[in-house]
């Protein structure tokens, strides 16, 4: 008798090869929305990401821009990063290590007079499970380390975190995707979610 996991890994084993232009292809740029969940307080914003992928390689950047209304304030960040793509299974399994730098800043207040800032160091891993050459699903975990290691109005009790995503990618061309991806944090629960088109080259 056959369990759950015997017959994934069985219909992989029969299923073609993920050869799409968009699925498990990482040289990409996109844009999309960024809805953050702060504390109770509702921010929305802009996102942008590119990625190149040689021979497995992966090195990427990207950066963000938040608005608060209740606040009255704003925040951007802008991050770099590098992987290595490990294609299992005719490449229906992806499984990334990585490694990513990040810039935060938060500000405030009438013409902006408060600003905080902090710099994390960001290693992760990305797990991707392409169902066929239209569709994936993908789960994340990256730990969030401040590596200035100094005291701040924005981050006072700030030293690290546990943060988790979840979500699918969806080819609804013949090189453009849709990326949607929820985002939670270990002591925080859901914080925001993004959504993503992206063009693939």
């Amino acid at each position: 008798m056959y369990t759950a996991a015997g017959l994934l890994c069985a219909s992989v084993l029969v299923a073609e090869p993920i050869d799409s232009p968009v699925i498990h292809n990482y040289n990409q740029v996109g844009v999309g929305y960024n809805y953050v969940d702060a504390d109770g307080t509702d921010g929305h914003g802009v996102v942008g990401t590119f990625s190149v992928d040689r021979s497995n390689f992966l090195l990427g950047a990207g950066g963000n821009y938040v608005w608060y209304d209740e606040f009255d304030a704003e925040s951007w960040s802008a991050t770099a990063f590098a992987g290595y793509i490990v294609r299992l299974m005719e490449n229906h399994i992806n499984i990334i290590p990585r490694v990513g730098v990040a810039y935060n800043e938060l500000s405030s207040g009438a013409g902006r007079g408060f600003v905080e800032n902090v710099v994390t160091l960001e290693p992760g891993v990305t797990l991707s499970y392409a169902i066929n050459n239209r569709i994936s699903l993908n789960g994340g975990y990256t730990y969030v380390q401040d590596i200035e290691d100094d005291d701040d109005d924005l981050f006072p009790d700030f030293e690290a975190a546990h943060t988790f995503s979840l979500g699918g990618s969806l080819a609804i061309a013949e090189r453009i995707g849709l990326n949607v991806n929820a985002l939670f944090e270990e002591d925080e629960g859901f914080t925001g979610a993004t959504a993503i088109l992206s063009w693939h080259f």
